[in-house]
């Protein structure tokens, strides 16, 4: 279920993570076919059983209808076990004719030329549908390995209570991480919580210093951060943290955290995906009627956040030409709209994004329908702000325990950046 799986994307902790998943496991569905058909497509999906059981129905009976020789197998994978059997099926061969999966997890198979490059196997009539900075997130180098199905952006969901009794205008919550600072002295002055806390389970942390200026690495792969951007970025988390202003916390809790100080009333402002304001509601529901949401803030680069999930084809496939002409019509506009409609997701399709669905709102309208606008209003100018890259993982991990020593006053902010890209350097 996205918005389950969204909670896990919007930490941007994309491998072999499930603490928020709330679902069971997973089985099959199929249509009935025989394995040595050449027409057949073989489809595997990361965890949407039994939310997507009639939609997925639907949509592989609208594909045999346009191709009436076909044959599809759907086969939903849960999420914890999708790397282990994509991995072992490519390694056998036996992988299927087209995958789920995510661009952090789907790049490693790229490294290995194992996915069809989407650059050459379709037209630019058919790439120009999609969100162009959406695209770019399944590119390695000088190759396109998926292409890009249903998309999270973060929004700002906040306490209008807390707002008030801090003197701030609950209608203008802060757009900016500089103006977040100003906001977090005000809200502990006058009120003694906390405005939010952004986690270091994930890439939170690390996408909001890209926001703020900071290129994490250059064209050779090379430690790109340890500059005055960079420094500046260091020097942001280690103040708020010797002012107080961000709960201590921040070290060793994750997001789970986060959100339990955002429905207790200890935090002011909870950074997340649109999809918790269910889960607020449904845990703190006098906190849910002082929430209202606002646009996802961001740094000086005017970037913003977005997390993506893909379907790829291996290069094993068989079936290539088929299986591509299926990755495009579960991706097209139509049916990533109906996708979008059963479970709070955003497509990666413009025309998708300009249905009314994802624009129009009534000013009575749900709080969850206006964060669905305003999460859909950022595709444009949202991307993943830490791209598929050899070892990221190893890099997030080294930044932050750098970060961390700074914070800790164990090593002053230049030292402790200098030490990062050392350390990165000699992998």
């Amino acid at each position: 279920m996205p918005s389950n799986l969204f909670n896990n994307l919007s930490r941007r902790k994309f491998i072999g993570l499930s603490t928020l998943f709330l679902l069971g496991a997973c089985g099959a569905q199929t249509t009935p076919s025989n394995s040595s058909s050449k027409n057949k497509v073989v489809f595997w999906t990361m965890q949407l059983k039994p939310q997507f059981d009639k939609y997925m129905a639907d949509l592989i009976a609208g594909f045999l209808k346009e191709n009436p020789t076909a044959e599809v197998e759907w086969v939903d994978i849960p999420w914890g076990e999708m790397e282990t059997k994509i991995l072992s099926s490519v390694a056998a061969k036996t992988a299927p004719d087209v995958v789920n999966l995510n661009p952090q997890f789907a790049s490693k198979l790229a490294e290995k030329k194992a996915l069809v490059d989407m650059e050459k196997a379709i037209s630019a009539a058919d790439k120009a549908t999609y969100f162009p900075n959406i695209w770019k997130a399944n590119q390695l180098d000088n190759t396109t390995f998926g292409l890009p199905w249903y998309v999270a952006t973060d929004i700002t969901i906040y306490n209008r209570a807390l707002f008030e009794k801090a003197g701030l205008d609950p209608a203008k919550p802060p757009k900016t991480f500089e103006e977040l600072a100003k906001v977090a002295e005000q809200i502990k002055a006058k009120t003694g919580k906390y405005a939010f806390m952004l986690t270091m389970d994930g890439g939170q942390v690390l996408e909001a210093m890209v926001q703020m200026g900071m290129k994490l690495l250059d064209p050779n792969g090379k430690a790109a951060f340890n500059d005055a951007a960079g420094k500046a970025a260091f020097d942001y988390w280690v103040n708020l943290f010797e002012k107080q202003l961000i709960p201590r916390e921040i070290l060793t809790e994750g997001h789970r955290k986060a959100v339990e100080l955002y429905q207790s009333g200890e935090l002011a402002i909870l950074l997340s995906g649109p999809q918790f304001l269910q889960t607020v509601t449904l845990n703190a529901p006098a906190i849910a009627k002082v929430t209202d949401v606002g646009a996802q803030i961001t740094g000086s680069t005017g970037k913003k956040s977005a997390a993506v999930m893909n379907v790829s084809v291996p290069t094993t496939s068989t079936n290539q030409a088929l299986a591509v002409k299926f990755a495009l019509y579960i991706t097209n506009a139509g049916n990533q709209l109906a996708f979008s409609k059963v479970e709070n997701s955003l497509p990666s399709t413009t025309k998708s994004a300009g249905d009314p669905y994802f624009t129009e709102v009534a000013k009575d309208a749900p709080l969850s329908d206006r964060a669905r606008v305003i999460s859909a209003s950022q595709l444009s100018q949202s991307e993943v702000l830490i791209p598929p890259a050899k070892d990221i993982e190893k890099l997030r991990k080294i930044i932050y325990e750098e970060l961390q020593l700074a914070m800790l006053k164990e090593k002053p902010s230049d030292k402790a950046i200098a030490a990062a890209a050392e350390r990165w350097n000699s992998l």
